[in-house]
């Protein structure tokens, strides 16, 4: 009993000390935001596009809204006075970028999200060729819940090595890094249908290039990157009378990939990135697949194939400016005399980067 009574009298004298929640944020007093574009239309407005979830009868609907200002917060500012509630975009999944704002230095924009507290610094980033708008209006016409379609596109594509795995926070983190770049998935307009169209590749804040679904994924195995899944199509013949036996079709199992600094000079800095892969068949009309002969030689086809798309890839990285593959990053730790010689800016388009890629079958399916 005086037990009872001595943790009654501590609680009574604990209590009102206590503090409450002073800066509560209801739910039920927001309009919650769950994806969101941004645009440029000139040099000084920005458009924002937020999808707002309501429900209608119990279902769940899309709510297109739209604002205009110099800043993104004035975008949010002119949203706000449209709606009812207050704009609540602390649960929003995905930002999409249009094509010429992500031109320009994207930190400036995404300035925003960083230093407000109640930012989602987990939602996905995408690039968007043309505008970001046009995405989430069309999707808005068909009346589907447009931030679960962007999501699982994207995710569908990251668990199939198609693009890489980025968000708010990733990206700020790499777009103070000196020494690499970064890329992101790319969205667009085909036909109607909104599509992933391979990743927007970035050179320090800005976008300055592209790279097709196939070269992306070949970089994120390039970049030991490999998801679950990936899988290529290689023409390995050209002279089948039935196209489909010029083609092979195949899982990367396993991958591994090592790149080295050749060459350390100033004026000629070479780099070697080495890959070996073991893969499985999963579609090859001509079967055959256990000649040894055969393998060998569909080893040196498939070889040869991808280290000519690598080339291509690379080429198209470097035209970019793009050092995705941490190139500087390497020199700055292992060759510093090098690295404080050179001005990256200038060098990187011109030095010489060499892949070689080696495939190995180690699986057929399970035909004989």
């Amino acid at each position: 009993m005086k037990k009872r009574l001595l943790i009654i009298t501590i609680l009574l004298v604990a209590l009102p000390t206590l503090t409450g929640c002073w800066d509560q944020r209801l739910l039920k007093n927001g309009r919650l935001v769950f994806s969101s574009s941004f645009d440029l239309l000139d040099d000084e407005t920005i458009r924002a596009t937020a999808i707002i979830r309501d429900f209608r009868n119990g279902t769940p609907m899309n709510t297109i809204v739209q604002g205009e200002g110099k800043t993104i917060r004035e975008t949010r500012m002119a949203m706000d006075r449209k709606i009812s509630g207050a704009f609540e975009p602390s649960k929003n999944r995905i930002f999409l970028l249009g094509e010429e704002l992500a031109k320009k230095d994207i930190y400036k924009f995404l300035d925003i999200f960083y230093r407000d507290p109640n930012s989602s610094i987990s939602s996905k980033l995408a690039v968007v060729e043309g505008n970001g708008e046009d995405i989430l209006s069309k999707l808005n016409e068909k009346n589907v819940l447009i931030s679960e379609f962007i999501i699982e596109l994207l995710t569908s594509a990251e668990s199939t090595t198609g693009v890489p795995k980025q968000n708010l926070q990733t990206v700020c983190t790499l777009m103070f890094d000196e020494g690499k770049d970064f890329a992101l998935p790319l969205l667009k307009m085909k036909g109607g249908e909104v599509i992933l169209d391979g990743t927007g590749i970035f050179h320090k804040h800005s976008l300055s290039g592209t790279l097709t679904f196939k070269e992306s994924s070949l970089f994120l195995i390039m970049n030991n990157k490999k998801a679950k899944l990936a899988r290529f199509v290689s023409k390995i013949e050209e002279d089948k009378p039935l196209n489909v036996d010029n083609y092979i079709t195949y899982n990367v199992t396993e991958s591994k990939s090592k790149l080295k600094i050749i060459s350390d000079a100033p004026d000629h800095i070479q780099v070697g990135i080495d890959v070996a892969m073991e893969v499985s068949i999963v579609e090859f009309p001509q079967d055959k697949l256990t000649d040894k002969k055969k393998l060998k030689k569909l080893n040196d086809e498939i070889s040869k194939k991808l280290t000519e798309d690598a080339e291509g890839m690379i080429e198209k990285i470097q035209l970019a400016n793009s050092d995705l593959f941490g190139i500087g990053r390497e020199l700055m730790a292992f060759h510093p005399k090098t690295w404080k010689k050179v001005n990256w800016d200038e060098a990187y388009p011109e030095i010489t980067i060499v892949p070689t890629i080696k495939v190995d079958i180690i699986g057929h399916g399970i035909i004989n």
